[in-house]
C-alpha cells in the first residue's frame, strides 16, 4: 500500500499520512486514537495511531508531567480530554488506562524510542515536502530522491533496532521462564515480543529499579493509617449562627469565624467541615466580624483592615478590599437583588464609613469624620446607615454619637449624641447593637451593673431599665439576646450570671414611643447557663441551656413550650465538668408533634457540640487546637506478662523453664474454651480477610508497635492524650491550668518516663499528671519574681531523677544536697545573646566548660540537638567499590544557628558540646533573616533552611558556601571522620578518648554539603527514626504553602550525588545519581495527600517495633495530623491487598494437585523402567 509511490508499513500509517497532508478525515470506526494531553498541541486534536509513538511525542514536545490516560474513542466524539493525574496514593479515574510518565535511566531502550521518533518525523516531513513540491516545480526530483534514501536508511534503522530489542526482551524472559501473554502483540512466526508490550513492561519494572516509586504508601492505607483533625478554632459568639446556603436550599449550614480568624460551615448532620478558608495566620483576636445575607448565599467577613465576600455553598472568595485601618463594623445591605456591603473603619484619627459593590468590592461612596470620636459600630435600618462612635466626655465616659447616612448615596442625613457618659466607660459597656430590623436597639450598662439603658437607633429617647439583685452573688456579666432579622417584633432577653448561678430577664420595646417593658422572668438555676434566639417567621423562641435541661420558650409568654433532659455525659463527657459558654439555636415546628429544636453549645474547654431535642449528636474537638507542646507516650506489656517475663529473667534456665512452662500450662487451661468458641469466626476471617474497625479498649502495647499515645498540653492550658493507632481518638482531656483569655500557656516540654508525664512551663511551672488516666499529681506554679527560666530532670549518682534549675542569664543550680552523675552535660542559652556548656558531677557545684558568644552584630537564632532516640545502625558508608567511607558519629554534637540582620547574614556552627570546640563553620549571605530558619541534626548529617537574596548582601563573605539563585534554599552536610575511604583519622586507633581532657585535639569531621533550590518555604524539619535505624531515613518538612507534610528521601539530598557529570558505575550500584539544583516537590512525597493542614508548626516522630515504619504525629496553631511513613515500602508486613484466601486455595490447590499427579508420575517411572 501507498500514495505517491511512498511504501508505507501498515493501514494506520497510510490513513494517518492522507489524514495529515492530504487532508482526507480520518475513519473513526474500528481505529484507537491516542491524543497528546496538552491541550493546546496540535496533536491533541489530530493525535497518534500508536500510544508509544503520542508518549514518545510528550516526552520530546512538552514538559515532563503526570501519569496520563489514554482510552479509545468512540464514533460520536469529537475529541478526548484527558484529565490530570491525582496524587499519588489516589484512585486513578475509572475506566482509564494508567501510562507512565517519561523514565528517568539511561538504557538501549531510550534509543528505539529516539530513533522512532526520527523517523515519524522524516515520514511527515517527506510527505509534505512532496505535496509541496510537485504542484510548483519537477526539478525537484532530485532531493525528493535524496529524501527516500534517507528514509529507507532511516526506516531499516527503525527496524532493526526494533529486531534488537525485541530478541533481548524474549531472551530475558525464556531466562526468566516467563510466559508470553497477549498475542495480539507477538509476530505471527517468531513469537517476538514487540513494542507495544515492552512499553507496560518496562513501565512495571522500572519503577521498582527506582527508590523513589517505593517511598509512598499504598492506594488502601491512605486515610486509613492516618488521621486528620480538621479544626476550626474556639467559636466566636457574635460570629457564630446558622445560615441557609442559598435561597432555595432548605436546610442550614452551621457558619461560624473562630478566634483563630478561620473561617468554616459545618454540616450540622455529622459535624464534618463543609468548608474552611483560614483569613490569617497566627492570630487570636475578636475583632473578626462575620454577616450573612438574610435568605440569600452571599457571606462577608472583616478582620485588621481587610472586606472578604464569601460564597456561601463552597466557600469561594467573591472579591477581597483592604483599607488603611481596622474595620470597626460590618453589615450587608440586600437592593433589588444585589447584596453590597457596608464597612465602617478607623483610619487614624479618621472615621471612614463605605459602600462596597456586591460582585466587585469597588467602593460605591464614603463618608468621613474627622471629629476624632472612636468608631465603635454601624447598623442598617430601613434607608439608613446609622454609624455608631464614642466621643469623649468632659469629666468622665464616654457619649455615644449616632451619626444617619442615606443607604443611597451616603449623605448625612442626622446626627445627635446620648447621654451615656454615667455609664458608658469604655466599649465592653455597650451590650448589643442590632441591625436590619425596622427598630434597630442600642443597649448598655454601666460597669457596677445597675442600670439597663435602651436606645431606638435614629431617635434620642433613652429607656432606662434598673437592676435588682438581691442575691448574696454580685453579677458578673450581662449579655443581651434580640433578633437580628427583618419584620421581627422588638423584644430582646437579657441574661445576668454570678459565680454560681444565672437568671434571665425578657422585655418588649414600643416601636414607636421606644418605651420598654417587662414581659417575664425567668427563674435562677445553678451552674454556668447560656440563652440562644432564632426565629421562625414573626416568632421568637428563646432557648435556655443548662447542665441538665434544654428548654424552649417563647418571646411572649414565660410558659416553657417544651423541654428535653440533657442525656448523661453530655458536654463532649471529658474529664472535667463542663458548663455551656454560649449557643446558637435553630427552630423547627413540627404542627401537632411540637417543635425539634438543634442547638450547638460552646463549651468552656473550646469544644463544640450539637445537641438536638436534648440528645448529643456530635462533638468536634476543638479544644485539642493550638498545641504547644506534645510528647510520645510508650504503651507497656500487659502487668501480668511483664511481671511474668521479669521473674524470668532473673531466675535460673532450670528455674526459668520450669516457670515458663507453668504460666503456658496456665494459659492453655484459661484461653483455650475461648478459643475453641472463636475457632469458627477465625477460620471465617481466613477466607473474608482481616476485621475492620476492631475496637480494642486495652492500653497495653500491639504486636506491631502501631498503638502508641501522644500527650499533649494546649495553648489555653489543657493537657489531652490522642490515641494515635485510632484516627487520633481523644482518650482524655482536662483542664491543667488557668489562663487568661488573652494568653497562652507557655510550656517548654513535656517529658514521659514510666507512663508519668512532667510538663515543664516557663518560670519552673511544673505540672506532673499521670499520662493514661489524666489524673493531676503534682503541681508547682511559676515563679514570677525570681530568675528561673526552667527546671531540666537530670540523674544523680543513685540513678534518681533531679530537677536542675536553669536560670534567665543561662546559668545552672543544683539542688542542695543532691550528687549528680559523673559526667552530665548540659547547654543553656541565656538571655544575653550566650551560650553556656556546664559539666556535672559529685560535686554539688556545676563547672564551666566553655561559652560561646557570636561576632559583633549576630543574634542567636537557634540550638538544636540530636534527638533523644537517634541509634545508629552503622558506623560507616559502604561504597560502590566495596571500601567504607566512616561516618563521624558524636552524641555531643550541639548546632547554633546566628543571624545578622543588618548584614543580611546567617551562619551555622557545629559545637562539640563537651569542649565547646567549632567542628564545622558555614557562612551565608544575602539570607532574610526575617523568615524562619529550620534546622536539624541527625546520626551524622545536617540540614537547614534559608531564604537567599543575593541582592541584598551587603559583602559577601569569604567564605560563603550559598549558591547564587535567588530563593528558598535546603542546605544539606554529611559528616565523615576522613576523606579517605577506609580512614578512621587521627583517632582510628584510639580506644578511649576525652574532649577534655585529652592532649590529643579533637579532630574536625570531614563535611561534604549541597544545596538545593526549593520551590516554597519550609518551616520546620525533623528525620524519621526506626527502632534499629537500619531503614535509611527521610526527612519531614512542613510545607505552609502547601498546607502539608513532605517526606523527602534521603537518596534524594544525598550530598555525595556527583556534580556536572552522570554517575560512575561503581556510584550507581551505591544509588547515586546525578546532582539537580532543583529539589521540586514530589507529589508521592506527600504524606497528607489530598488534605488541607492549617497551622502546622512542629513534628514528631517515634519508632514502631517494625524496622520499616515510623509514626509522625504533627501539631501547631490548629490542626493535628498523625500518620505511618515507611521511607523505602513496608518490607516486613503484609499489605492490606493480601489475600488470605488466595494464599490457602493455592496452598491446598498444590497438595491436590501432587496428590493426584503423584500415581501418574509413578506409574509413568515404572513403565519406563520396564521398556528399557
Amino acid at each position: 500500500m501507498g500514495c505517491l509511490a511512498h511504501p508505507f508499513g501498515d493501514k494506520a500509517g497510510l490513513l494517518r499520512h492522507k489524514h495529515e497532508v492530504h487532508s482526507e478525515p480520518l475513519p473513526r470506526k474500528g481505529i484507537q486514537q491516542y491524543l497528546c494531553p496538552e491541550i493546546n498541541c496540535k496533536r491533541h486534536q489530530r493525535g497518534f495511531a500508536r500510544e508509544y509513538n503520542m508518549l514518545e511525542h510528550h516526552r520530546r514536545m512538552h514538559e515532563q508531567g503526570n501519569d496520563q490516560y489514554v482510552r479509545e474513542i468512540s464514533p460520536d466524539e469529537s475529541k478526548l480530554i484527558i484529565p490530570d493525574a491525582k496524587i499519588h496514593g489516589d484512585e486513578a479515574p475509572p475506566q482509564l488506562a494508567n501510562f507512565p510518565a517519561r523514565m528517568h535511566h539511561s538504557t538501549d531502550v531510550d534509543k528505539v524510542p529516539a530513533v522512532n521518533s526520527t523517523v515519524d518525523q522524516a515520514l511527515g516531513h517527506t510527505a509534505k515536502t512532496t505535496a509541496s513540491t510537485q504542484k510548483d516545480d519537477t526539478a525537484t526530483n532530485a532531493a525528493l530522491n535524496t529524501l527516500r534514501i534517507e528514509l529507507d536508511r532511516l526506516q531499516k534503522a527503525k527496524e532493526q533496532a526494533m529486531r534488537d530489542l525485541d530478541r533481548d526482551i524474549n531472551n530475558v524472559m525464556i531466562a526468566l521462564k516467563t510466559p508470553l501473554v497477549g498475542d495480539k502483540y507477538l509476530k505471527p512466526k517468531k513469537k517476538l515480543l514487540t513494542m507495544r508490550f515492552c512499553a507496560p513492561l518496562l513501565a512495571l519494572v522500572i519503577p521498582l529499579l527506582n527508590p523513589t516509586y517505593v517511598h509512598a504508601i499504598h492506594a488502601d492505607e491512605a486515610y486509613k493509617t492516618d488521621f486528620h483533625h480538621s479544626l476550626l478554632g474556639f467559636p466566636q459568639s457574635h460570629t457564630t449562627f446558622f445560615h441557609r446556603p442559598s435561597a432555595a436550599s432548605k436546610a442550614s449550614l452551621l457558619y461560624t469565624l473562630s478566634q483563630k480568624l478561620v473561617l468554616g460551615a459545618v454540616n450540622p448532620r455529622d459535624g464534618s467541615i463543609v468548608w474552611r478558608q483560614q483569613l490569617a495566620a497566627g492570630n487570636i483576636t475578636r475583632d473578626g466580624y462575620l454577616r450573612a445575607e438574610e435568605g440569600g448565599g452571599a457571606i462577608a467577613t472583616a478582620y485588621n483592615g481587610e472586606v472578604q465576600a464569601w460564597n456561601a455553598a463552597d466557600g469561594r472568595l467573591d472579591w477581597s478590599w483592604a483599607g488603611a485601618g481596622p474595620v470597626k463594623g460590618l453589615e450587608l445591605v440586600s437592593r433589588k437583588g444585589y447584596t453590597d456591603v457596608v464597612v465602617l473603619g478607623e483610619e487614624g484619627a479618621k472615621t471612614v464609613a463605605r459602600k462596597l459593590a456586591s460582585g466587585s468590592g469597588d467602593v460605591v461612596w464614603e463618608h468621613r469624620d474627622e471629629s476624632g470620636d472612636l468608631p465603635f459600630d454601624l447598623s442598617v435600618s430601613g434607608e439608613n446607615v446609622h454609624q455608631i462612635s464614642l466621643h469623649s466626655a468632659i469629666l468622665k465616659g464616654y457619649k455615644i454619637k449616632v451619626t444617619s447616612l442615606d443607604i443611597s448615596n451616603g449623605q448625612q442625613i442626622s446626627q445627635h449624641t446620648l447621654s451615656s457618659e454615667n455609664e458608658v466607660t469604655d466599649e465592653k459597656s455597650i451590650l448589643f447593637v442590632s441591625s436590619n430590623t425596622a427598630a434597630p436597639l442600642l443597649i448598655w450598662t454601666d460597669t457596677s451593673f445597675k442600670v439597663i439603658k435602651v436606645n431606638i437607633l435614629g431617635t434620642k429617647h433613652i429607656a432606662s431599665i434598673n437592676i435588682v439583685n438581691n442575691r448574696k452573688e454580685a453579677i458578673r456579666g450581662i449579655t443581651v439576646h434580640a433578633p437580628r432579622t427583618t419584620g421581627s417584633p422588638q423584644h430582646f432577653l437579657v441574661q445576668y450570671q454570678s459565680a454560681s448561678s444565672h437568671w434571665a430577664e425578657v422585655y418588649h420595646v414600643n416601636a414607636a414611643s421606644g418605651a420598654v417593658s417587662k414581659t417575664y422572668d425567668l427563674s435562677e438555676l445553678g451552674g454556668i447557663g447560656a440563652f440562644s434566639c432564632s426565629t421562625e417567621g414573626d416568632q421568637i423562641y428563646f432557648t435556655r441551656h443548662t447542665d441538665f435541661e434544654v428548654t424552649l420558650l417563647s418571646s411572649t409568654s414565660d410558659a416553657p413550650i417544651q423541654s428535653w433532659p440533657i442525656r448523661p455525659k453530655s458536654h463532649g463527657g471529658l474529664a472535667d465538668p463542663q458548663g455551656v459558654t454560649h449557643a446558637v439555636s435553630e427552630v423547627a415546628s413540627k404542627g401537632s408533634l411540637g417543635f425539634a429544636v438543634r442547638s450547638a453549645l460552646t463549651l468552656p474547654s473550646g469544644d463544640w457540640e450539637l445537641v438536638r431535642n436534648g440528645d448529643p449528636v456530635w462533638l468536634r474537638s476543638e479544644s485539642i487546637g493550638g498545641i504547644v507542646a506534645a510528647a510520645w507516650l510508650e504503651l507497656s506489656l500487659p502487668e501480668s506478662l511483664a511481671q511474668a517475663l521479669a521473674t524470668e529473667t532473673h531466675s535460673g534456665i532450670l528455674g526459668a523453664y520450669t516457670h515458663r512452662f507453668r504460666r503456658h500450662a496456665k494459659d492453655v487451661v484459661t484461653y483455650l474454651p475461648g478459643f475453641i468458641e472463636t475457632l469458627p469466626e477465625q477460620v471465617m476471617g481466613i477466607f473474608g480477610g482481616p476485621k475492620e474497625n476492631e475496637e480494642d479498649h486495652s492500653l497495653d502495647r500491639d504486636s506491631f508497635g502501631f498503638k502508641k499515645m501522644v500527650i499533649a498540653a494546649t495553648e489555653r492550658g489543657r493537657l489531652a492524650v490522642l490515641d494515635t493507632s485510632k484516627q487520633g481518638k481523644v482518650i482524655w482531656n482536662i483542664k491543667a491550668v488557668d489562663i487568661a483569655a488573652d494568653q497562652k500557656w507557655q510550656v517548654n516540654e513535656i517529658r514521659v518516663r514510666d507512663s508519668i508525664a512532667t510538663v515543664h512551663g516557663i518560670g519552673g511551672e511544673l505540672l506532673t499528671v499521670e499520662a493514661l488516666t489524666g489524673q493531676i499529681l503534682d503541681y508547682q506554679p511559676a515563679k514570677s519574681s525570681s530568675s528561673l527560666k526552667d527546671l531540666v530532670p537530670v540523674l544523680d549518682a543513685a540513678g534518681e531523677q533531679v530537677n536542675l534549675a536553669i536560670n534567665k542569664d543561662g546559668s545552672i543550680e543544683v539542688p542542695a544536697g543532691k550528687a549528680l552523675e559523673k559526667g552530665t552535660v548540659v547547654t543553656t542559652r541565656g538571655d544575653g545573646n550566650i551560650a553556656r556548656g556546664w559539666t556535672l558531677g559529685p560535686n554539688a557545684k556545676p563547672r564551666l566548660a566553655w561559652e560561646f558568644l557570636p561576632k559583633a552584630g549576630e543574634q542567636i537564632f537557634s540550638l538544636t540537638h540530636r534527638q533523644g532516640q537517634d541509634s545508629v545502625a552503622s558506623i560507616g558508608k559502604a561504597l560502590g567499590d566495596r571500601n567504607v567511607l566512616y561516618k563521624y558519629l558524636n552524641p555531643n554534637l550541639v548546632l547554633i544557628t546566628t543571624i545578622e540582620t543588618a548584614a543580611s547574614r546567617a551562619a551555622i556552627y557545629l559545637l562539640d558540646s563537651t569542649s565547646g570546640e567549632i567542628l564545622y563553620n558555614a557562612q551565608h549571605s544575602g539570607v532574610d533573616t526575617a523568615r524562619t530558619i529550620a534546622t536539624t541534626m541527625t546520626e551524622n548529617w545536617l540540614a537547614y533552611t534559608l531564604y537567599i537574596n543575593p541582592s541584598t548582601a551587603a559583602t559577601p563573605s569569604p567564605v560563603d558556601t550559598t549558591p547564587s539563585p535567588k530563593g528558598h534554599q535546603l542546605i544539606v552536610s554529611e559528616l565523615f571522620e576522613s576523606a579517605l575511604p577506609n580512614d578512621r583519622g587521627p583517632l582510628g586507633s584510639t580506644t578511649n578518648f576525652s574532649a577534655i581532657s585529652s592532649p590529643i585535639l579533637l579532630p574536625a569531621p570531614h563535611v561534604i554539603s549541597q544545596a538545593y533550590l526549593l520551590p516554597g518555604p519550609i518551616s520546620h524539619l525533623t528525620p524519621t527514626s526506626t527502632l534499629q535505624s537500619i531503614t535509611p531515613r527521610s526527612l519531614l518538612a512542613i510545607v505552609p504553602h502547601l498546607h502539608g507534610i513532605l517526606s523527602i528521601p534521603r537518596t534524594i539530598i544525598d550530598p555525595r550525588r556527583p556534580v556536572g557529570r552522570d554517575p560512575t558505575p561503581a556510584e550507581a550500584e551505591e544509588g547515586l545519581f546525578r546532582h539537580s539544583h532543583l529539589l521540586d516537590f514530589e507529589p508521592k512525597w506527600m504524606l497528607t495527600h489530598q488534605r488541607d493542614v492549617f497551622g502546622l508548626t512542629n513534628v514528631i516522630t517515634t519508632p514502631s517495633l517494625l524496622e520499616s515504619t515510623s509514626l509522625v504525629f504533627a501539631y501547631g496553631e490548629l490542626d493535628v495530623f498523625g500518620t505511618r511513613t515507611a521511607p523505602i515500602g513496608g518490607f516486613d508486613i503484609l499489605g492490606k491487598g493480601f489475600s488470605r484466601f488466595q494464599l490457602v486455595a493455592t496452598v491446598v490447590g498444590l497438595a491436590v494437585g501432587t496428590g493426584a499427579l503423584a500415581p501418574m508420575v509413578r506409574k509413568k517411572q515404572i513403565d519406563a523402567i520396564w521398556q528399557a
